[in-house]
């Protein structure tokens, strides 16, 4: 496929509110906030097959990106330094499919309706497997945590808890179970009173309280989790502790509408967008060394 245009816009980071760029509102006095949301290190505009980008994953076996659709059962391998794209695996048929994390020789890709297909690359052999979740929950995320060797799954939906806010799950590879305690708990509701006890201006919470996960990712120096909502364009860092660390307006220019995220082993940051009508995006982030 060709390749695409690389653009460069000019971000501002603001602890302070205003309508440039991408905005950090801090949650912890002593959080580190990098730098690098000030300005992209790049930004792609991805091929057509990628308008709908749901879930995004760093191959390091291949030095490139994982990337899927929510309308194709195709894993398509992007190049993290030109943007260019290449289909890769047809894993299943047509469905909502949003998210895509790799552990070990085996490629795991999520439907919005709880199931997860795992696809081991040197077998060619695709494995569908059923989880507790379902369609109500509409899980989003989908990520790899090595430290307890489990999947994190981020529900945009309703909570297997069923008190209204937002969970994340761990779905343990060795029992194949899913811990319907959550991993993470994120209260948009006490987040919002924060904010508005803060100052925060009316646009920015608005776009708070839409809030939903819809791509996770763990920072592979600090162990931070990295917590995407597409409502709103939204990026919240917590720390393992599940404290809220910071979070991050996103440039809507640049990332409409954010479906997928994950890190490289030096801790560079991918997100992709969906284009809205458009093409999609792909924007890097070099994040500060923590």
């Amino acid at each position: 496929m060709t390749i695409l245009l690389k653009i460069l816009p000019a971000l501002f980071l603001l602890t302070a509110c205003s309508q440039v760029g991408s905005q950090v509102w801090k949650l912890q006095a002593d959080a580190h906030l990098p730098s690098a949301f000030e300005r992209p290190a790049d930004h792609w505009l991805l091929p057509k097959v990628l308008n709908e980008i749901s879930g995004l994953e760093y191959d390091t076996t291949q030095n490139a990106l994982l990337a899927v659709n929510d309308e194709e059962g195709v894993i398509y391998q992007i190049n993290k330094s030109t943007g260019h794209t290449d289909s890769l695996y047809n894993f299943h048929k047509k469905g909502d499919y949003e998210g895509v994390a790799i552990a070990g020789e085996c490629i795991y890709v999520l439907k919005s309706n709880g199931k997860l297909y795992r696809y081991h690359r040197q077998k060619a052999e695709m494995k569908a497997i059923e989880t507790i979740l379902y369609a109500k929950n509409d899980v989003e995320g989908l990520c790899y945590e090595e430290a307890t060797r489990s999947l994190l799954i981020a529900a945009k939906g309703e909570a297997l808890s069923g008190k209204g806010k937002k969970e994340v799950y761990r779905y343990d590879l060795d029992s194949r179970l899913i811990d319907a305690d959550p991993a993470l708990i994120i209260d948009v509701e006490d987040l919002y009173v924060r904010a508005q006890r803060d100052g925060i201006e009316a646009d920015l919470l608005w776009r708070l309280q839409r809030f939903a996960p819809s791509g996770i990712a763990v920072h592979p120096h600090t162990g931070q989790y990295f917590v995407l909502s597409a409502r709103g364009s939204l990026l919240l860092v917590m720390g393992q502790n599940q404290v809220s660390d910071y979070l991050v307006f996103l440039d809507v220019r640049l990332l409409p509408q954010p479906e997928g995220i994950c890190f490289s082993p030096d801790g560079d940051l991918f997100i992709a967008s969906e284009g809205k009508g458009g093409q999609g995006r792909l924007t890097v982030y070099k994040l500060d060394n923590q």
